[in-house]
């Protein structure tokens, strides 16, 4: 039972060691490509071939802003305050491509920030651009409703597209921390870079180095024991 549970134990130590490190690699991966591109700016006059081609790329548009739509990221925490990501469609000017923009972060009870101006507005913008990833969803992404701004729980653009009646292409631009049209901008690509990820995976592997030494000196002491 004992010998069970401390195989259980290294074997666990192990592993998360081992998880830490292949984060740390896909984290050194996506340092590598981000700053491959940091000095690049792409106009985007109609949609790309290919949207991973611009992953995490500076991009210009120009096209309509539809704030009659608005989508509130709902549980983004900035300087201990609960509040949203204000998200919108943009729709390309040439009608080829329509996008989901970043306008930035407000508290949760500043929803009156929110512009009373033109719904569909026509302007150039420019900011990052990356493709959302859902990750592991336990909840739904919205309620059902037929009021705006709709607060949502997750960047699922399939379900997206579906309630905004929109061909929403797989594609966020998050807008530049100065753009007019923004609030304040907290998004990052990363949260952990690659760097805590190696300390937490040698951490771990450090603790089963630890329990495998006491492993053997608990095995060498019973065999002393019992050898007496």
């Amino acid at each position: 039972m004992i010998f069970g549970c401390y195989v259980a134990a290294l074997s666990l130590l192990v592993s998360l060691g081992a998880w830490q490190f292949m984060r740390g690699m896909h984290k050194a991966d996506l340092e590598s490509r981000i700053g491959a591109v940091a000095d690049r700016t792409v106009v985007l006059d109609t949609a790309p071939e290919s949207w991973a081609h611009l992953d995490y790329v500076r991009v210009r548009l120009t096209g309509s802003m539809d704030t009659a739509r608005t989508l509130l990221l709902d549980n983004r925490v900035h300087r201990g305050q609960v509040g949203y990501e204000v998200i919108v469609p943009f729709a390309l000017q040439d009608g080829s491509a329509t996008v989901l923009v970043n306008r930035g972060w407000i508290p949760r009870e500043g929803v009156e920030m929110l512009d009373d101006g033109p719904a569909i507005r026509e302007t150039e913008i420019a900011g990052q651009l990356y493709r959302p990833d859902t990750g592991i969803m336990l909840v739904d992404t919205m309620s059902a409703t037929d009021r705006w701004p709709v607060v949502i729980q997750y960047l699922d653009i399939p379900v997206l597209s579906d309630h905004l009646g929109l061909a929403l292409e797989p594609a966020m631009v998050v807008l530049d921390a100065d753009a007019a049209q923004g609030f304040e901008r907290i998004w990052q690509p990363y949260v952990m870079n690659s760097a805590r990820h190696y300390g937490y995976a040698v951490q771990w592997w450090g603790l089963a180095v630890v329990l495998l030494v006491f492993g053997w000196i608990w095995k060498f002491g019973r065999q002393r024991k019992h050898g007496g």
